[in-house]
């Protein structure tokens, strides 16, 4: 009996240590993808400031800089905007992902408490 119990504790630390690696890896892509995905976004907002300084600079009058000072604020709402949709998008992806979990583990719960 105590053989069994060690063996069975042994596969379950190798299920839990191949579970964690595996999130581990996944995390890892997560975060490459999140990195790459911040950095342009970054990119798209100096891009937009360098074009308004190029603006400024060539400004003759006040109504000239006006002008850059709307071109760059429309700029930024629209990236503002494009950043709100990939918000929402992935606030719907935790939220379907969570209540996949959840309808598993009230399966996972109800078979068990159907064997007992």
């Amino acid at each position: 009996m105590k053989i069994k119990n060690t063996a069975l504790g042994i596969l379950l630390s190798l299920l839990v240590s191949m579970s964690a690696h595996a999130q581990e890896e996944q995390s890892g892509e997560k975060f490459s993808a999140h990195k790459t995905e911040m950095l342009g976004q970054l990119n798209k907002e100096k891009s937009l400031i360098d074009a308004t300084i190029s603006c400024i600079n060539s400004a003759a009058k006040k109504e000239d800089m006006q002008k850059c000072h709307e071109q760059k604020k429309s700029s930024m709402d629209a990236l503002r905007q494009e950043r709100e949709v990939i918000h929402q998008k992935r606030r719907a992806e935790r939220k379907d992902k969570l209540q996949k979990e959840l309808k598993e583990l009230d399966e996972k719960s109800t078979r068990t408490s159907n064997k007992k």
